[in-house]
């Protein structure tokens, strides 16, 4: 996908920043020093399609996040977010129960890893005794080359350590080999192991002492935080993207409040996220209250708000696609906004709510019946019905009236090419 950029030669035309000083200025874009190079050209289109041509896509969609017109990159955050849905439809992220959480301290062994101690063949064994045969008789032709009474000599030296040396240890350097050897054979056969020795009596201590760590801090967790109910979770981030999506058709105070007060109820979702960004990009902190005064949104808030969001989607546990994968993606569907190729216009004609799918698969988990056919469909099946009806409406201006409200649409928007 990174090397057949289609769209390459398409201008963005929904742009709040042309140049990369204004982007600094006016939305408190950071230029990182590690990106100097990228920074020589002035237009930010140029800087955004350097950092897609070096496949730093991350880069290049937090500065579409800087420069695009609010409403568009919320609409471009909006495709995010649908995209990271279906993704996790086809393979959902883990869940994770805290409570197991250091739960035993025994390493898993992967099966790759696990060995089976080699037992010795017969034909291996012969090979062994066969070798130490010759390795005996190497020694004998060594002991007959050398001067008799010297050799008589050393051995009688050698009688006389082991002696000693058995008088002191109770045994012969080499029987304390082979009763070594003996006794490790043993202990790998029969799987005997000392439990009273003092290094299992040491580390029973410690593993004592990280239970008591484990609950401590696991009391922490819960105390802090409130019990993860993944129904409600997402229900609560489906909601949101409801907001959003509300709010882009409509971009309005009312509109801008709930996406506040959906993004306060799950605030560490995507989705959350997502709403703030929505609230931020409505342009007043203070939405509804009953004041002429007009807080504004803080310089770049709704920008760094979608750079986090899309952050958080790309390392979303589950899904198909991996980190670079996502940001690629995401690129992709900025590139498809930012050059009028996709915007919420088509969504509105058509009467079809992009998310639409995963409420009604929400409530069919929940099991709550789900109308088949939705106030949009029903209002154009009620309008078809009039046109056809009225019979002074000639042929064309039928034609003209049934395109802007059936959903098999005859208008089509203009595209940049």
């Amino acid at each position: 996908m990174s090397d057949k950029l289609e769209w390459r030669n398409r201008h963005f035309a929904l742009l709040r920043c042309k140049d990369l000083k204004d982007a600094v200025d006016s939305e408190k874009y950071v230029c990182r020093p590690d990106l100097k190079d990228f920074y020589k050209k002035n237009l930010v289109e140029d800087v955004i399609w350097d950092f897609a041509d070096a496949g730093r896509y991350k880069c290049a969609t937090e500065l579409m996040g800087y420069v695009g017109h609010h409403r568009a990159v919320v609409w471009w955050a909006y495709q995010c977010a649908l995209s990271l849905m279906e993704e996790l439809e086809k393979n959902p992220a883990p869940t994770v129960d805290i409570d197991n959480i250091g739960k035993s301290f025994e390493p898993e062994v992967p099966d790759f890893a696990k060995v089976e101690i080699p037992k010795i063949t017969p034909e291996q064994q012969g090979e062994i005794d066969k070798n130490m045969a010759n390795l005996n008789q190497k020694v004998q032709e060594l002991r007959a080359k050398c001067d008799p009474e010297l050799l008589g000599m050393a051995d009688e030296l050698m009688d006389t350590f082991y002696q000693e040396f058995k008088k002191v240890h109770g045994y012969t350097p080499l029987e304390l080999i082979d009763l070594a050897g003996k006794k490790y054979r043993e202990e790998i056969e029969q799987g005997n192991v000392d439990r009273n020795s003092p290094i299992f009596k040491e580390c029973e201590k410690i593993k004592a002492q990280l239970q008591n760590v484990r609950k401590e801090t696991l009391d922490t967790i819960h105390t802090v935080l409130p019990p993860e109910l993944p129904e409600v979770k997402k229900e609560q981030s489906l909601k949101a993207i409801k907001s959003v999506y509300n709010w882009i058709l409509a971009p309005d105070e009312i509109n801008a409040k709930i996406c506040l007060d959906c993004g306060n109820a799950c605030p560490d979702a995507p989705a959350g996220i997502l709403a703030y960004c929505a609230f931020w990009a409505w342009g007043d902190m203070l939405p509804g209250e009953k004041t002429d005064v007009v807080v504004k949104t803080p310089a770049g808030l709704m920008s760094n708000g979608i750079s986090q969001f899309l952050l958080m989607c790309a390392l979303h546990k589950g899904g198909t696609r991996k980190l670079k994968e996502r940001y690629a993606e995401y690129f992709r569907l900025g590139v498809d906004v930012l050059t009028g190729r996709n915007l919420w216009d088509e969504a509105v004609i058509s009467g079809e709510v992009p998310h639409e799918k995963f409420l009604q698969e929400n409530e069919n988990s929940n099991g709550v019946e789900v109308k088949k056919t939705s106030p949009v469909q029903a209002e154009v099946k009620e309008n078809d019905k009039k046109v056809d009806e009225n019979s002074d409406i000639d042929d064309f201006e039928r034609k003209v009236t049934q395109a802007g409200y059936r959903k098999e649409k005859k208008y089509t928007r203009w595209k940049p090419e």
